[in-house]
């Protein structure tokens, strides 16, 4: 289930209280955004279940963009234990975030 953010207190809050999370800065006009999200978001329910995913809109909520640095959309920030581990900026191939994401994920979650 991907969580909508609309405050800089809700994103932190967010990113502290997941173990990994993945937030998903977009743009109501941007074509790639929004043919993008759902393979993003179908991949994240198939393959990495526990880890968090939100989406913020740029255009509504560009204070959020700006302190998290994002100036292109679309724009991935992986996060585990709080911190940012890797941003995947315009040019997003699924494959590629799925290989970021499985050991990762692996070290995480599966024993």
């Amino acid at each position: 289930m991907t969580v909508s953010l609309t405050s800089l207190d809700a994103m932190q809050d967010f990113v502290q209280t997941e173990p990994a999370a993945v937030i998903y800065f977009a743009g109501e006009g941007c074509n790639v955004c929004t043919v993008l999200f759902p393979k993003v978001e179908a991949l994240f329910q198939q393959e990495f279940p526990r880890i968090g995913l939100a989406r913020v809109e740029c255009g509504v909520h560009p204070e959020i963009c700006a302190q998290q640095r994002v100036f292109s959309i679309p724009t991935l920030l992986l996060f585990f234990d709080g911190r940012e581990s890797q941003r995947f900026v315009r040019n997003i191939g699924i494959g590629e975030l799925r290989e970021a994401l499985q050991r990762p994920y692996r070290l995480l979650f599966e024993e």
